[in-house]
């Protein structure tokens, strides 16, 4: 296999304000507010899956490939107010490239295009408005709803504008965007069939328990929605809060959702509770630090009728429950324990498993798209089965990272009898940024 020299990038090294960044050009040596900016980023990534999909999608269900995405960005700040950013990347699948998904194919692509203006002080304890319009990527708290993907070729992005009000730790951000439509060899165009919109509000708590506080609202609209009981347009409204912190040892981060909306002529009435709690053990060797998630994302228990229980993760980061991202959390439970271990600084190891059920046996199991894996069964019980999970994580410097990751889940009796097997999972990638 032969892989072509890639020298681009995806993510932008911190610039700062109050002097002109070690990435830049000074453009006025009296105004440290004007300067050219530029970063890279290179990630190869290896993938191997065994059973993808259960084993019950129509084509192979083993797969082998690589990943390169390969970008190039500028950021010129003009002025104290004033912002352009461009991003363009390059993904390639080497390996069953013929069946390759546009998320990790397309050779040129424009990732990123947005102005930015500022109103008020550079100071942000100020208070300052940043309005954005263009194209960009977005990520909201813990990514639970609205996230890059980053494990993909091809991050989310959307086309829009973006409000963003900061004072000190405090911020109000509200837009209304479209997310991009996908393609495979030219640049990525605007999805006309899918918007969202919202407001999303953090602040500090300044309770005795450390906390910061994201309230928020998040509207979104799909002209092609698919469920177990059928495919209709759909307008979704989620209604949400997350509290998160750190008290050392411990570390927490806890999150609920109410939607509410219509699909095609039906209701919605869906939920979900998500949590991740850790604790770390101080001066231990290799610092362990175990942790527990818990889930609970609501299914359509009534399977007919004129109310759909089923929640929508909207853009949700891809590997929410491990590497494999395997499974959309729609319809389901879990219990997600882990330790993690740390032998050097810059070395972390992680050992976890995943318990995982259906939230109700009247919905099905769904993949990360939003595809239907596997349709419910009569009599068939909740249980999916169990994954077991290790990483090894490191770094070299500031510009070096890398992962390794093996996932296999042992399914249930009740994924075999609806024709699912066992997955298999390897992953490794590495990333050099600048």
């Amino acid at each position: 296999m032969r892989i072509p020299l890639a020298v681009l990038a995806v993510a932008l090294p911190a610039c700062g304000l109050a002097r002109v960044p070690d990435c830049s050009i000074a453009l006025d040596g009296n105004d440290p507010q004007r300067y050219l900016c530029f970063g890279g980023e290179v990630r190869l990534r290896y993938e191997r899956r065994g059973n993808d999909d259960f084993g019950t999608g129509d084509g192979d269900s083993d797969a082998a490939y690589l990943l390169q995405r390969v970008a190039l960005q500028a950021d010129l700040h003009a002025s104290a107010h004033w912002r352009l950013f461009a991003q363009a990347l390059s993904a390639i699948q080497y390996g069953d490239r013929a069946t390759a998904s546009p998320i990790n194919q397309n050779p040129i692509d424009l990732q990123q295009a947005f102005v930015d203006y500022g109103f008020g002080d550079v100071a942000a304890s100020r208070g300052r408005l940043t309005a954005r319009l263009g194209r960009f990527g977005l990520n909201l708290g813990s990514g639970r709803l609205v996230a890059t993907r980053a494990a993909p070729n091809v991050p989310y992005k959307f086309d829009g504008l973006q409000l963003i009000a900061s004072r000190g730790r405090e911020q109000l951000q509200g837009f209304l965007l479209r997310p991009s439509q996908e393609s495979r060899r030219k640049l990525d165009g605007q999805n006309d069939g899918r918007s969202l919109w919202g407001l999303y509000a953090t602040a500090p708590t300044g309770w005795p328990l450390p906390a910061t506080l994201d309230l928020y609202y998040l509207g979104a609209r799909d002209d092609q929605r698919r469920y177990v009981r059928g495919e209709a347009d759909e307008q979704r409204h989620s209604i949400g809060a997350r509290l998160s912190g750190d008290r050392d040892p411990w570390r927490y981060d806890w999150e609920a959702v109410v939607q509410v909306g219509r699909f095609g002529d039906q209701e919605i009435r869906a939920w979900t509770l998500a949590s991740d709690t850790g604790y770390r053990f101080r001066g231990h060797p290799w610092q362990p630090q175990i942790s527990l998630k818990a889930d609970y994302a609501s299914g359509d228990a009534r399977g007919t009728g004129r109310r759909l229980g089923s929640f929508n993760p909207l853009y949700f980061r891809a590997a929410y429950f491990n590497d494999a991202a395997l499974i959309r959390p729609t319809n389901i439970i879990d219990l997600h324990p882990s330790l993690q271990l740390k032998p050097t600084p810059a070395l972390t190891a992680t050992l976890a498993v995943d318990l995982l059920w259906r939230a109700t046996t009247r919905d099905g199991i769904y993949g990360p798209a939003g595809d239907v894996l596997l349709r419910p069964a009569t009599g068939s019980s909740r249980w999916i089965g169990t994954s077991s999970e290790a990483s090894l994580s490191g770094s070299a410097g500031r510009r070096w990272v890398w992962t390794l990751s093996y996932v296999h889940l042992f399914a249930s009796d009740a994924v075999r009898t609806a024709g699912g097997r066992d997955v298999d999972f390897l992953g490794g990638w590495a990333t050099f940024s600048w």
